[in-house]
Order: C-alpha cells, then sequence, then structure tokens
C-alpha cells in the first residue's frame, strides 16, 4: 500500500511539472509574438520613413531641375544680350558694318564648331584684333571648302588683309571669291573692293578693270553704283597745269 501511494505521488509531481514546463512555453512563445510583431512596426516604420525621403528626393530633384532650367535660360538670355551689345560696338573703318552685320546675324542660327569658329573670327574683326580674324578666316576657308559662308570668309579675309597692308594677299582672297564661288552672293562687294585692293597696291588700271567687271555683270547690286562713282573719279581727265602770266 505504501508503495502505491509513493507512485501517486511522484506522478502528482510529474503531471505538475509538465503543467509548469508548459506554462513557461506559452509565455516564451507570447514573448516571441510580440517581438516579431514589434520587429513588424519597426519595419512599417522604417518603409514609411523611406517612402517619404524617397517622396522629398524627387521633390528636390524636380526642384534642382526647374533651378537649372531657369538657370540655362538665364545664361542663353545674358549670351543673346552680350551679343546684341557686342554687335553694336562699330567696327574699325574700312570694315564694311552692314555686311559684318549680316553675317553676324546670319551665323547665330547655326550650331558647330565651323560655325563657331566663323562667329569668333566675326566678333575679333568688329573688335579690332584683325590679326586674330585673319587667322581664323583663313583656317575657317582650309577647313570648310564650298560651304555657304566660305565665299563669305573670303571676303572677311580680304578685309582683313587690307586692314594689315596685306594687299597681295588682300587681291588672292577677294579674287577667289568671284572665281571660285562666282553664284554666290558675296561676288558684288569682293569685286568692288579688290578695286580698292588695286588702288592701295597701285594699280588703278587693275581697279578700275575689277570696278568695271562688276558694273557689267551685277549692274543692279548697290556696289555697282559704287563702282560707277569710283570708276568716273578715274576717268575725269588729268588738266594741264596752267602757262604762268607774261610779264608786260
Amino acid at each position: 500500500m505504501r508503495m502505491s501511494e509513493n507512485h501517486s505521488f511522484l506522478f502528482c509531481v510529474f503531471i505538475a511539472a509538465l503543467i509548469m514546463l508548459s506554462g513557461c512555453s506559452t509565455k516564451r512563445l507570447d514573448d516571441l509574438d510580440a517581438s516579431v510583431g514589434e520587429l513588424r512596426r519597426i519595419q512599417a516604420d522604417h518603409t514609411a520613413a523611406l517612402d517619404e525621403i524617397r517622396a522629398d528626393l524627387r521633390m528636390l530633384a524636380g526642384k534642382v531641375e526647374q533651378i537649372e532650367r531657369q538657370t540655362m535660360g538665364k545664361t542663353k538670355e545674358l549670351e543673346r544680350s552680350l551679343q546684341r551689345l557686342g554687335t553694336r560696338v562699330p567696327p574699325p573703318p574700312g570694315v564694311p558694318e552692314d555686311l559684318l552685320t549680316q553675317d553676324e546675324e546670319a551665323i547665330a542660327a547655326i550650331a558647330g564648331p565651323a560655325a563657331e569658329m566663323y562667329r569668333q573670327a566675326l566678333g575679333f574683326l568688329r573688335g579690332g584684333d584683325i590679326e586674330e580674324s585673319r587667322k581664323l578666316f583663313a583656317r575657317f576657308v582650309d577647313q570648310n571648302p564650298g560651304t555657304a559662308f566660305t565665299d563669305n570668309a573670303l571676303f572677311w579675309l580680304g578685309i582683313a588683309c587690307t586692314k594689315l597692308g596685306q594687299y597681295d594677299r588682300a587681291v588672292v582672297a577677294f579674287s577667289e571669291v568671284f572665281q571660285k564661288y562666282p553664284a554666290e552672293d558675296m561676288v558684288p562687294a569682293a569685286l568692288y573692293y579688290l578695286g580698292e585692293s588695286f588702288v592701295k597696291a597701285g594699280t588703278p588700271k587693275d581697279a578700275a578693270l575689277s570696278w568695271q567687271k562688276l558694273v557689267d555683270e551685277h549692274p543692279k547690286s548697290v556696289y555697282a553704283a559704287r563702282a560707277r562713282t569710283r570708276l568716273a573719279e578715274y576717268k575725269k581727265p588729268v588738266r594741264a597745269p596752267a602757262a604762268p602770266a607774261r610779264k608786260r
């Protein structure tokens, strides 16, 4: 009978231990569930914070792009303003301003390294840096044969050489305009200034021939009217000096 009681007592202790262990496991599981829930809440908070940061970054990027566009627009406007101011500076004497302004406006709408070189050459010419303009015009002609501005560059090369006193080079440049590009619009001006170069080189007969060619081939040109005036000046008869009066 005593042994049976002992067994019952041990069994009760075992059952109590199981109940206690079961209670501890349940508590641990509850704690684990609570921890997982806390981690999920923290993760959700971080995700929301990241989304907010991304939204702020997108907004900031948009503002930066807007500022860049505004700055670029102001920069281009400044460039246009400087260009307009630059074209108001009168060129050196002997440089036809009407043709210079016409070329500046024409090349302003064209992009590319060749156009930029041409713009710089025109700028040097207007600013009075004749030697730099001569170098750039000569380089443009060498590197860009047969373009819409090659005859113009040859003309300005002739003008620059004339300003530098290089009349032989000026004659070559002006002659190439009507020899290589006879159908282009710079031919009348080139013929007129070719005549002026001949005068400064000391060969007025060649000057007269250039002006006559201009009058014959481009009679409606504004430069033809100037050439007629110059021809009339060179065709005036030279008066003989008056004989001294005799003493009575």
